[in-house]
């Protein structure tokens, strides 16, 4: 009996468990179904989650640069160019609609869809530049920009403006030393011991290029110090190399400032290093440039983004990297510019950040100049924009060939011919829109009505100006292709044209040629009128009866 008892309870248990398994084989489907993330949701967190991970160092990065950015100025200058656009909050970023509720109604996914059909908004222009595309700098920089083609000023703001010129100085020091080299007065590649007074009075905090003294180096590698790296000890080293002591050079270099016109320059040093009476304006470096530039080695420094020199007795080997960031990515990322090939940097606290750049495309080549900067940002944007707008916007061509004949002109008392053709001794460029026809230019020629013999080939004649819509945009010299001889009698032609040229004379003339006119009239009429009277006095006398003559 205790045995049927038993088997029925372990019955019932063994039922009871089938059941509460069965029950939990059925509630387990969707509890799990429950339980487990959307696979749609779970891919986007997955994904979002990597971004985030993939990201978060850039954007950190990023929001640190436009919090330092800031600081320096940035946010008023983000460059338009590839390389300057590293940050994007000009550009609205893509994100991600939070998932809709699953009691989101209709009108809402409506509303949702609408909004996302919405087009982005366009990103920020760069501020700058203007929408014409020209630069947009602070109130208290000075600027200019040049076509190295004719002088024609592109761009300026206060470009007459006396400021201080800082470490720019130094193109100076470096035009009179290579002017040196051209006169035969100093060998390139000459080497000097490097003395005492060439370290003279210069901050140890200074720009230098690390000169021991006692040491060789060569006037090659003193420029290469000087424009790369801007070394202050490198300039003192060229003046005293150049013309034995500083103040003779420094006079050299006020004197050559009033050769070229820079009438609103003192120099007082040969580095730059602040004095209040060492001052300059942009206009000025930019003529100085300008006139640098003819110069083939002195473009070479200029364009040099990094130079090693090698050791000597007294140092190791030296690389510099130039302080020009348009040049390359060497020493700064964002502002490389491909058509830079040059200047100079300069810095002081007094004459704030510089920069004297040049660029070249095609055959235009434009120099800038930016003074007064605010930090590295002002002087390098500002610096590239100024060459991109000059650049991009304008091209310069060729209007007229040398040795083209462009007019012709008579040339009196000559042997053998009358007249002589015209051409220019040089190619004329002329800059244009960078969309202009250059169909519509035109030639127009200012000569004289005519020349006197004799001609020599080669002599200027007059000028020629190149017209685009109205406005002369190029001009140059009108030369003689061939001489002309004068004529054996010339003297005698010149000696009775030039009485013709007198006023009195002509009316004298004339009146003698009227005089003897009239005499002749006279004289015709007066020999008419005795052979009338002769005739007459014939017919009569044939009338009259013989005369007898017997008596």
């Amino acid at each position: 009996m205790r045995s049927i008892f038993l088997d029925n309870i372990i019955k019932k248990l063994l039922a009871a468990l089938t059941v509460l398994l069965m029950c939990l084989s059925l509630c387990a489907a969707p509890i799990s179904v429950l339980a487990a993330p959307d696979d749609e949701t779970s891919r986007s967190s997955s994904e979002t989650a990597a971004e985030d991970g993939a990201d978060e160092d850039s954007e950190t990065a990023a929001d640190d640069s436009s919090v330092r950015n800031d600081e320096r100025g940035t946010i008023r200058g983000k460059s338009s160019s590839s390389d300057t656009d590293s940050g994007s909050g000009d550009k609205p970023s893509a994100t991600k609609s939070p998932k809709k509720n699953a009691d989101s109604t209709d009108e809402d996914s409506e509303d949702e869809a609408s909004d996302e059909s919405e087009p982005e908004p366009s990103p920020t222009r760069d501020p700058r530049v203007d929408e014409n595309g020209r630069p947009v700098m602070d109130a208290n920089q000075t600027a200019v920009l040049i076509n190295a083609t004719n002088g024609e000023v592109m761009f300026e703001q206060e470009k007459d403006k006396r400021v201080y010129p800082a470490s720019t100085t130094k193109i100076m020091t470096a035009l009179l030393t290579l002017e040196a080299i051209d006169r035969g007065e100093l060998n390139l590649h000459a080497a000097f011991l490097v003395m005492p007074e060439m370290l003279a009075d210069l901050p140890a905090d200074g720009s230098s290029m690390l000169l021991k003294e006692g040491e060789t180096i060569t006037v090659e590698q003193l420029l290469q110090g000087l424009m790369v790296e801007s070394g202050n000890d490198a300039a003192q080293a060229l003046a005293i190399i150049v013309c034995g002591d500083i103040p003779t050079f420094v006079q050299r270099m006020n004197d050559r400032a009033a050769e070229l016109g820079m009438s609103g320059t003192h120099f007082v040093n040969v580095h730059g290093l602040h004095d209040d009476e060492h001052y300059t304006t942009a206009a000025d470096l930019a003529t100085l440039t300008l006139e640098a530039m003819k110069n083939n080695t002195f473009r070479e420094l200029a364009a040099t983004p990094r130079v090693v020199i090698p050791a000597t007795d007294k140092t190791t080997q030296r690389t510099f990297i130039s302080t020009n960031g348009l040049l390359s990515t060497l020493r700064y990322p964002n502002y490389y510019y491909e058509n830079a090939i040059g200047v100079k940097t300069g810095h002081t606290s007094q004459a704030g950040y510089c920069l004297v750049s040049a660029g070249q495309k095609g055959a235009l080549e434009v120099i800038g100049v930016v003074m007064n900067g605010a930090d590295e940002d002002d002087r390098h944007f500002d610096s590239k924009n100024l060459l991109k707008y000059a650049l991009d916007n304008y091209k310069a061509v060729t209007a007229v060939t040398r040795g083209d004949m462009v007019s012709e002109i008579r040339v009196r008392f000559g042997s053998g011919t009358d007249h002589t053709t015209l051409s220019t001794d040089s190619d004329i460029l002329v800059t244009i829109p960078e969309d202009a026809n250059e169909d519509e230019l035109s030639v127009e020629a200012r000569i004289p009505e005519y020349l006197v013999a004799p001609v020599n080939q080669g002599d200027e004649i007059g000028t020629v100006e190149v017209m685009y819509q109205g406005s002369v945009v190029g001009s140059g010299r009108l030369i003689a292709d061939s001489g002309v001889k004068r004529h054996p009698l010339g003297f005698l032609m010149q000696f009775f044209s030039f009485l013709w040229s007198i006023l009195f004379v002509r009316i004298l003339i004339i009146v003698l040629l009227i005089a003897l006119v009239l005499f002749i009239v006279y004289m015709i009429v007066n020999i008419r009128k005795n052979i009338k009277i002769a005739e007459r006095r014939r017919r009569a006398s044939s009338r009259r009866p013989p005369r007898d003559t017997r008596r």
